[in-house]
């Protein structure tokens, strides 16, 4: 249980004596109005929720949610599947901003985070259920739009943490932890629903489950004071379709950083949304025989996301150097899809998706650390940007499927080629977008 801030507790605006001064912003600031330092424990913490978080998103997006819509329209799930997600995919780039705005100007006696962090979890848990137990698509839809909505709204409160809470000294190292989280979530709730069954409603409970419990321990371990009305702006009508949006004017390094994301994750969408059919048509394998490939695809591309995630923000923190990182992860990203569009091999895809996941991990494990330096108003709108920049990733998820067969169709129909040499100029341009910032090294 979440418990309230106690009689003579210290807030932001309480008066510090001369001999300890509170820096007048930052991370700093907040440890010392909370008590709570930074610290091995809160980090460890923060990184199991955080997967917890993805655990619960991750395993209907990439497992049960299919599973679940074979099952209620054998005959037209591909068609159904494609509504759904998109459905799905809508509400989560529409939620992440929005409630990261709302989270930024709560005055809950629980702090700004805590209540969106585990509510979104709480309630997107109930989704689940929804979707497990749906008699039609459409309530299987409404399920899954939910769920989007929810741990989204959870997720963008969990994200802006990272600017709020952790110094730069450290910020590498965490971002770094944070990027492996994606990848161990998938691999994890697609593990888990091995022993759940894919039959039955367990499938849903059982990583949703796994994911709240995760949350809860950490939601009850972070500590916040409470903000008062006055220290925050007054909440209108036109800040949620604001919360949408940042002006690239006023703040072109924030831009410039949400455009080489933009750029370097749809040229990965390339290969995600697509690789189970180029090894159909490219490589010969039927839709059977391509299942342990694709596992062992994504089984090396979350090893290599993982070591090189967590070696690249260590890296990053200790020559105190970000856009290097970033800029060389999209190179190594570029340099798998020309493997990936060049081969003739199982053994050369899986190369190919190798080198993807260094670049990915290089990448995810520094781009939260440089986002944040660049963040605009960190102090009062952390979680409005950084739910504006989950948007790079969001969209490019959506847009994709629209990109992809223009590129297929060059040519001809299946020219994996060109999908994934324009996949490798994408990455290039993300690179060359991250070059142009200017307000950090």
């Amino acid at each position: 249980m979440l418990s309230a801030r106690k009689p003579g507790a210290a807030t932001p605006h309480t008066p510090e004596s001369p001999e300890t001064p509170v820096p007048p912003h930052g991370p700093e600031r907040i440890a010392k109005a909370t008590g709570q330092e930074v610290n091995g424990v809160f980090i460890t913490l923060f990184i199991l929720a955080y997967i917890g978080l993805w655990i619960a998103l991750c395993t209907p997006a990439s497992v049960t949610l299919s599973l679940r819509v074979a099952d209620l329209d054998p005959d037209g799930k591909a068609g159904s599947l494609s509504t759904i997600a998109g459905a799905g995919a809508f509400c989560a780039l529409v939620a992440n901003p929005v409630f990261g705005r709302l989270s930024d100007l709560s005055t809950s006696r629980w702090g700004q985070r805590r209540p969106y962090i585990l509510g979104g979890m709480v309630l997107g848990f109930g989704a689940l259920l929804v979707m497990g137990t749906a008699p039609n698509l459409f309530v299987l839809g409404l399920g899954w739009c939910l769920a989007q909505m929810l741990f989204n709204a959870a997720l963008a409160a969990a994200t802006a943490l990272l600017p709020e809470r952790v110094t730069d000294r450290y910020r590498g190292r965490v971002s770094g932890l944070m990027g492996m989280t994606t990848q161990i979530g998938i691999v994890s709730g697609t593990f888990l629903v091995q022993f759940t069954g894919t039959d039955n409603l367990w499938m849903f409970v059982a990583p949703g489950l796994l994911g709240l419990v995760m949350v809860g321990v950490f939601v009850r371990y972070l500590k916040e004071v409470p903000r008062s009305r006055a220290e925050l702006p007054r909440l209108r009508w036109a800040d949620i379709p604001r919360s949408m949006w940042i002006n690239p004017v006023r703040h072109p390094d924030f831009a410039w950083a949400w455009c080489g994301r933009f750029l370097t994750w749809t040229g990965l969408s390339f290969l995600t949304t697509y690789k189970a059919y180029f090894l159909m048509d490219r490589l010969g394998y039927t839709a059977e025989d391509a299942s342990p490939v694709l596992f062992w695809s994504m089984l090396i591309l979350a090893t290599a996301t993982t070591v090189s995630s967590f070696t690249a923000g260590w890296l990053s923190d200790r020559i105190r150097r970000r856009k290097v990182f970033v800029a060389a992860a999209s190179v190594v990203f570029a340099c798998a899809m020309v493997v990936v569009a060049t081969a003739q091999s199982t053994g050369m895809f899986l190369v190919g998706v190798g080198i993807s996941g260094l670049g990915q991990g290089m990448y995810m494990g520094v781009d939260y650390a440089l986002v944040a330096s660049v963040l605009p108003n960190k102090d009062t709108e952390a979680a409005k940007g950084m739910g504006v920049f989950n948007l790079s990733t969001t969209i490019p998820q959506t847009i994709s499927p629209v990109l992809a067969p223009l590129f297929l169709a060059i040519g001809g129909a299946g020219n994996y080629s060109a999908l994934y040499i324009a996949a490798a100029v994408f990455c290039g341009a993300g690179a060359f977008a991250i070059r142009l910032i200017r307000g950090a090294r």
